[in-house]
């Protein structure tokens, strides 16, 4: 079952499919992760730097 990333956010998208929420709450979590692991980084490095 190999889906190319048009035909998921397709999927997701539309909303009928009983997966849409795990996807649309996958996407959610790794947007926010990948802020937060920067905003860390970006703190570390001003501790460390300042």
């Amino acid at each position: 079952m190999t889906e190319t990333p048009k035909e998921v956010a397709r999927e997701t998208a539309e909303g009928r499919s009983s997966r849409t929420p795990w996807l649309a709450l996958s996407g959610v979590t790794v947007v926010v992760g990948a802020l937060v692991a920067v905003i860390l980084i970006a703190a570390f490095l001003v501790y460390y730097l300042a």
